[in-house]
This record gives C-alpha cells, structure tokens and sequence, in this order.
C-alpha cells in the first residue's frame, strides 16, 4: 500500500488561545487569518491536498443570537478560571461575523465546503480542554452533542475529532466512539508529546519540542497502515510534526533546517508506505503570511515529487479510515 500525506488544520480563531493570548498581542494573527485562508485554499488547489480542518463549533454561527442558543447545559467548570469562558466572556463576542472577525467565521468554513475536497471535523464545540482540572465525562459529552447537532444543521458529516491542546485519554476517547466518531489525531510517539494538562506542561519539554523542530531528537513519527487502530476502537492518525510559524529574524538562519526536518520526514514515509500527518493553526500563518506560504509551498513541492515517484498522495483523515477499512476486509 503506498502512504500517504495528511493535513489538518485546528480551526479555532480567539476561542483557541483566549485564555492564553491577549489580544494586544495576538490580534494581527488572528485577524490574518482572513487572509491567510483563502492563499492556504489557492494552494491546497495547485496542489491537490485534501485536507482536514477541524473546527471549533462557536465559530460556526451567522450571530451572537444564534451562538448563545446552542450553547449546551451542562459546561465543564475548571479549576483555572481563565479557561471558563461562560458567560462573562460573552461580553466581549460581537453581533456577527460582519462586526467580529476574531469570533465569527461562517464564510471561512463555506469556503472550506465549497472546495468540494476538504474534510471538515470538530475541534469541540467550545475547545473542550479534557485534561485539565474541572473538566468530566458528563459535561464533555454534551460538547460533542452540540458539535454534532451543529455539524448536522450544516449539513456536515462529522466522523473525525481533533481535541483542543492535544488533550485526551482513553476515557474520553470511549466517549468519542459512543458519540459515533470514527478517528481522532493522536500525539506523535514519545515522551516529549505525552498528552498532558497545561499545569504539568513543562518550559523544559516546550524546548525540547523546539529544538526537535530543526533537529531530529524524537524520531520520524510515520505510521504503517496497519498500526492506526486504537484500543478504543477508533482510528488513530497521529501527528508526524507540527508545522511551526515563520520564526522571525533571530531563528531564520535555520529554516533550511527546519524544512529539511519535514521533508526528510515525509520521504520516509514516502519510501516505506507509511502516512506522515502534518498539522498547524491557520492562525499560526495569520503574521508574516508570505513567509509562512513560500515554507509550505516547499513542503507541497516536495509532496508533488513524491507522489510523481512513489504514488505519495494527499489524504483526508476521514479518507484514510476508508482506505484501512476497506484493506481490512479483504
């Protein structure tokens, strides 16, 4: 079986970083990525990537009005109060996506639809952290019965989920399965990408994961075909490598480096049939977007060369779980 290229997208806008990003300093990439979308969709087009764009179910809404309404009951009540967004943050969330542009963006995802090739996932409804204090079972249950309800309005089939921050157990990928999910993307295989809360996250692990972008320290992270089966009964497409941003000019001297990093990776995979996922935030191309496009339309280059020799074709997630189905009852 030849590999396969998979990319996704956590699609999230300021529900994704809120708690973590003030505006004062965030606001140009968030804000570009109205810009920055629609070059990615151009791109993905040359190219042929289908991709997956997992997407935060409170962006999806034409207004506040209509966003308030489908807010489910039951919300997780955490510990750190700068995650509970309910409902004091509200406040600041505009009519519409005319008026707000940080928190609205149903023209982004019809974009995305219109493409006709994409696959468009949850990245829960309200960027649901599963592994921080405050979070259950009950609460994260009604999430993805929102997400659901909101995917089926659009008239979105929903079989992938992408969890907030990487965050995510076997408990709650038994949930996901119940909820009818098909697949989800776990973390690449090694210590350096464990799941874990933002309280046990470490500055030490953060520079490791730094340095592993430029220098090969945690392995190639591809997977074999037959190996994407988790235990919970889902399918599992783990990460290969995140694609980190345009670093500015104190880090530019290593980009070579840092492209070399994902290609090497991605010929492997390439070689040996195996699938190489790499994934970003369109918010993360939202500052020097120039930059960030001419590095990824490097990568797709290199994809193009690949599939010309080895059949290395680009996959949606919801694409791949298709394929390994249909080999498994052979």
């Amino acid at each position: 079986m030849n590999g396969a290229f998979v990319i996704s997208l956590d699609f999230e806008l300021y529900w994704g970083v809120r708690d973590s990003k003030s505006l004062e300093h965030y606001k140009e990439n968030i804000l570009g990525v109205w810009e920055a979308m629609p070059r990615l969709l151009n791109l993905f087009s040359e190219f042929n990537i289908k991709a997956t764009f997992a997407t935060v179910g409170l962006l999806t809404f034409d207004s506040k009005e209509a966003l308030i309404a489908a807010i489910p009951e039951q919300l997780p009540h955490y510990t750190h109060d700068a995650y509970n967004w309910y409902p004091d943050y509200l406040t600041q969330v505009g009519s519409s996506e005319k008026e707000d542009k940080l928190h609205f963006a149903p023209s982004l995802i019809q974009q995305i639809h219109d493409a006709g090739v994409h696959e468009i996932c949850t990245h829960t409804f309200t960027h649901y952290y599963t592994l921080e204090e405050g979070a259950g079972i009950v609460s994260f249950k009604a999430d993805l019965e929102a997400a659901k309800k909101r995917a089926h309005a659009m008239g979105i089939p929903m079989n992938t989920i992408i969890f907030p921050r990487n965050q995510y157990n076997s408990e709650y990928l038994n949930v996901c399965k119940e909820a009818g999910f098909i697949g989800f993307r776990g973390t690449e295989d090694s210590w350096l990408y464990k799941p874990l809360s933002r309280t046990k996250e470490s500055s030490w692990r953060r520079l490791l994961r730094l340095i592993d972008s430029y220098w090969n320290i945690s392995g190639v992270h591809c997977y074999d075909w037959n190996e994407i089966k988790d235990p919970s009964g889902l399918y599992n497409i783990p990460a290969s490598r995140f694609l980190r941003p345009y670093p500015g000019k104190k880090l530019r001297f290593l980009e070579r480096l840092r492209l070399k990093r994902i290609t090497n990776a991605m010929t492997y995979a390439a070689m040996n049939g195996k699938i190489f996922h790499l994934w970003w935030h369109p918010h993360n191309f939202g500052k020097d977007i120039q930059k960030n496009i001419t590095f990824l339309r490097a990568i797709l280059e290199h994809q193009h060369t690949l599939y010309k020799v080895y059949g290395f074709e680009s996959r949606t997630m919801n694409k791949c779980y298709s394929i390994i189905n249909n080999y498994e009852q052979r």
